[in-house]
């Protein structure tokens, strides 16, 4: 009987971490160094490995907001590696380990370089 009530107690939890698998988001803002919104911008998302410092490309996409606001959907809870580039900006990267179902790296200040 207690062998049943584990095997159960296992399946139970086993389905529950895989329904939360692709339900997480980062989301943030991109601006300049005056804090206007920076309306078109590129985004690569890897995945990263702590342990051995390798990296794995999961995402790569072009935003166009007026806002300079970006949403990453689709990610589990791990830790990524994020590359935001613009034309004529510094290049943006930060590390960002996913606990919770919405994260935020907030806004993110690029220095234009002309």
């Amino acid at each position: 009987m207690k062998r049943i009530l584990v095997i159960m107690l296992l399946s139970i939890l086993l389905f529950a971490a895989q329904s939360l698998k692709g339900t997480f988001t980062i989301w943030g803002r991109i601006v300049d160094n005056e804090f206007s919104p920076i309306e078109s911008f590129s985004i690569k998302i890897f995945e990263l490995n702590t342990f051995t410092n390798q990296k794995k490309i999961i995402q790569n996409f072009k935003v166009r907001d007026n806002n300079g606001e970006f949403l990453i959907k689709n990610l589990n809870s791990e830790t990524y590696l994020i590359e935001v580039t613009v034309v004529n900006y510094t290049r943006y990267s930060i590390i960002k380990t996913v606990v919770n179902k919405n994260e935020s790296v907030g806004e993110i200040v690029l220095q234009n370089t002309w």
